[in-house]
């Protein structure tokens, strides 16, 4: 979430060109490992619907790539802002709502 508060403060400075790259860059590579950490913690805590969330971690994989690729191809750092708002207001404050109940028990045992 820092980097996206980041790059935020870039765009209302208005320097978000200057940074969109090396944002995009890092939040790829983060979102790689955040991925295979909650897939290792679901598949370890039994989560029923492990399948269907790998499923969503593999199609916003593809949406980041494209629309970090569209986004710097068109200097918009604006366009790539909103979708990682939508990400994290979407996937991460709904999607992985679902199993959080499964880790916690994972972790008290």
């Amino acid at each position: 979430m820092s980097t996206i508060n980041s790059f935020h403060y870039f765009i209302q400075e208005g320097r978000g060109d200057e940074v969109l790259e090396p944002t995009l860059a890092t939040l790829e590579n983060y979102t790689k490992i955040h991925f295979a950490t909650e897939e290792d913690l679901m598949q370890r805590a039994g989560f029923p619907d492990l399948e269907k969330h790998k499923a969503l971690h593999r199609t916003l994989m593809k949406k980041t790539t494209d629309i970090s690729r569209e986004s710097i191809y068109l200097k918009d750092p604006d366009m790539a802002l909103k979708f990682l708002k939508e990400w994290w207001l979407g996937h991460i404050n709904v999607e992985d709502r679902k199993y959080s109940p499964y880790v916690r028990k994972l972790t008290k045992t």
